[in-house]
């Protein structure tokens, strides 16, 4: 597979849909909509509190941060941050590697 050039640093989801359908063949709108499945699946899957492994890329799951203080930077006031739960990816050892 060849790498994925950009013009710019960012890879948008229209990005993607662009390269897939070149390296599959296939219309662009067959490619919107297997991305589209791919991460509505994602997102549903660590809203349910399951944690989406993908081999050889990585795993997303959910984290729940604890309430805390926090402080304004503007006024220095503090704050009270309310707990939370929110997204988390962990990338895998082998895409560790090919980023080092």
């Amino acid at each position: 597979m060849q790498p994925i050039l950009m013009e710019n640093k960012y890879m948008l989801k229209a990005d993607l849909t662009t390269k897939i359908a070149q390296t599959l063949k296939i219309p662009k709108s067959k490619s919107e909509k297997i991305v589209s499945t791919v991460l509505e699946t994602i997102k549903q899957g660590i809203v349910e509190d399951s944690i989406v492994t993908i081999r050889g890329f990585g795993s997303f799951h959910t984290r729940n941060k604890v309430e805390r203080i926090g402080r304004n930077p503007k006024t220095g006031e503090s704050a009270t941050i309310s707990a939370r739960r929110v997204p988390s990816f962990k990338a895998s050892k082998l895409l560790k590697s090919r980023l080092n």
